[in-house]
């Protein structure tokens, strides 16, 4: 007697069995497991021999489709064709080089990486041979949601979860190649339900920075005050708020980047985040600064030249440290946290983000527009940063004239 849909989707082993077989007629039958699994299997003769022949699992191949993979069997038995052969010849074309996933996404990763810099070029390779190893020498025809979850989920217990969701637009990519060079016929990782599969990461804890004004002043007023420490410590911490660059930047300046001519910092791709050549409008404050510097540091290659080696910049966290001795704690303020500030302020006061996000070396713009436009937004720029050290100094002299009235009252 036939099976019906719904007795194969209602049907279970019974306690105590291993497994029991259904049969659906013409040696179809369903092996149902203890686990609940459900396989389709066809009992054949060929060449005097009893034959099995697996068709797939349930629900994955429904009854109807099991019965027209037996009729199809039946038909290349007639043939004199053993089904079970045929189907291993096709599955050694399948996983032929190739068509395996490793081969095809690193014949994608050779075709766009000329447009990426080295280090994402070397990221995305490293993700491609490492993160996505489980599904390597898949025939990517073969691979499921399933196989894209268990990728997922590897990367999720790795050293670096963050990674996640951009692992999962590469595979997408990578099935896109896949897709328009006929190797495949669907892409298992787009829509993939990655926020369903994976547990929240843990909140990030943003760098602390001072946006209040009062406060702000403040401290601008403390730092321009300063006596105690080392002149570059000194002079490093009192142009890091007005120069929007980020504590690694300004201990690797170098005098060979400042034009005083043109009020210009230019700085080296190789010496930034982005990898990208950034331009540093100078306000007259700062270029009144730097000709003091350059009279004490011109003897070393950098603006703030280590103490103990004039070949070397100066200590990491020197300006951090500084802050703290100050009396600024951690929850409060940090040298990195300059930016913040003034990416903050600068967009209450309402200047255009693009401009300010430009300055701050903040990718803007598309790949081609930032390719051959560095001076992105330059004209704007440049107001930005002479306003920005005017209020500094505003807020700077309104603090310290509360300073003087708390004093003589």
């Amino acid at each position: 007697m036939s099976l019906t849909a719904l007795q194969v989707k209602n049907l279970t082993c019974p306690e105590g069995r291993k497994q029991i077989k259904l049969s659906d007629g013409n040696n179809l039958f369903l092996l149902v497991k203890s686990t609940g699994s459900k396989y389709w299997r066809l009992r054949y003769r060929y060449a005097n021999k009893h034959q099995e022949l697996a068709l797939g699992t349930y629900p994955k191949i429904p009854l109807s489709d099991a019965r027209k993979m037996a009729e199809e069997a039946r038909a290349q038995l007639i043939q004199g064709i053993n089904p079970t052969e045929e189907r291993r010849k096709k599955k050694q074309t399948k996983t032929s080089p190739d068509r395996k996933f490793k081969v095809i996404a690193l014949r994608w990763w050779a075709q766009q990486s000329s447009s990426w810099s080295d280090e994402n070029a070397k990221k995305i390779k490293r993700w491609i041979e490492t993160d996505m190893k489980i599904i390597s020498n898949l025939p990517v025809d073969e691979i499921d949601e399933a196989h894209i979850r268990d990728v997922m989920l590897g990367v999720e217990v790795s050293d670096h979860p963050s990674a996640a969701s951009p692992i999962l637009s590469n595979i997408s990519r990578i099935f896109g190649y896949a897709l328009s060079h006929r190797l495949t016929r669907r892409n298992p990782a787009q829509g993939f339900p990655l926020s369903d599969i994976l547990k929240p990461l843990p909140k990030i804890k943003h760098r602390s920075a001072i946006t209040d004004p009062k406060k702000l002043g403040k401290l601008i007023l403390d730092i321009d005050s300063l006596q105690s420490g080392s002149y570059c410590t000194i002079q490093a911490l009192q142009l890091i708020p007005r120069l929007f660059l980020r504590p690694k930047e300004i201990r690797g300046l170098k005098w060979e980047y400042i034009d005083f001519e043109d009020k210009l910092i230019r700085i080296p791709g190789a010496e930034m985040k982005k990898d990208r050549e950034h331009l540093v409008p100078l306000s007259t404050q700062v270029i009144a600064q730097f000709e003091s510097i350059r009279s004490v540091t011109e003897y070393s290659p950098y603006v703030f030249p280590s103490q103990r080696s004039s070949d070397n910049p100066m200590s990491k966290n020197v300006m951090t440290n500084r802050l703290r001795d100050m009396g600024y704690g951690a929850d409060e303020m940090s040298a990195h946290g300059f930016r913040s500030t003034a990416s903050t302020l600068l967009h209450e006061q309402g200047w255009n983000h693009d401009a300010i996000e430009a300055q701050l070396a903040h990718l803007t713009g598309t790949a081609t527009s930032r390719a051959y436009n560095r001076s992105i937004y330059l004209p704007e720029r440049k107001k930005i940063m002479q306003a920005w050290s005017d209020y500094l100094e505003v807020l700077r002299d309104d603090a310290e004239v509360i300073c003087m009235e708390h004093i003589y009252g």
